[in-house]
């Protein structure tokens, strides 16, 4: 039996898209798949569910527009570069300032505590989920943009545009953030107690 197929790399479908391998309408199916969790793990990391899947649906529309009018330029082709999800990444944050802003004016804003989010292909090699419980415990508000962006893939470069810092900056923050959260995980992990005999006992 065959594993199941990866999802293609970013790169894979624009390069795709541009040398009319597969139609823009395909390609956008790919580009859903491969990000609608990080979207949607952004946005529900602030607001409730029902309003994440609204604002969901608002980033995707938007993408869809601009993406009928990409425009794909050499400076795509930068291994390093990911200019869908840093497009992406911009409108989840625009779209959820305009939605806090619309809010606060009407009511205070929600209790965001409860969020459940899919690891998926954000975060493979960690419990993503303890680690944003612990993060939002222990970590400032910029501390927290910073890591669960980090974590999601975005480019420090990308980072540091949308909130207008230098990549020295987002470094720093996300430093921090894992220095703060290495240390909650120490105190709530207790070491294994050992026997007469010197073993470690669980």
């Amino acid at each position: 039996m065959h594993d199941p197929c990866p999802l293609p790399s970013e790169h894979a479908v624009l390069r795709a898209c541009t040398e009319g391998v597969v139609s823009s309408d395909e390609g956008f199916d790919r580009l859903y798949s491969l990000y609608a969790g990080p979207v949607l793990a952004w946005l529900r990391l602030r607001v409730s569910h029902a309003a994440a899947d609204d604002l969901f649906q608002e980033v995707w529309g938007i993408f869809l527009r601009r993406w009928r009018n990409w425009q794909h330029s050499p400076a795509m082709d930068d291994p390093d570069a990911k200019p869908v999800l840093s497009f992406l990444y911009r409108t989840s944050h625009f779209v959820l300032k305009a939605f806090q802003r619309r809010e606060r004016v009407m009511e205070s804003l929600e209790d965001a505590a409860n969020t459940t989010l899919e690891p998926g292909a954000i975060a493979r090699t960690i419990d993503f989920g303890r680690c944003l419980a612990l993060a939002k415990k222990v970590c400032s508000h910029d501390e927290l943009e910073v890591l669960v962006a980090k974590l999601a893939g975005v480019p420090a470069r990308e980072i540091a545009r949308t909130f207008d810092v230098t990549e020295a900056v987002v470094d720093h923050r996300y430093r921090d953030a894992i220095a703060r959260v290495r240390r909650r995980l120490r105190i709530e992990t207790p070491a294994p107690r050992r026997t007469r005999e010197g073993h470690a006992k669980n």
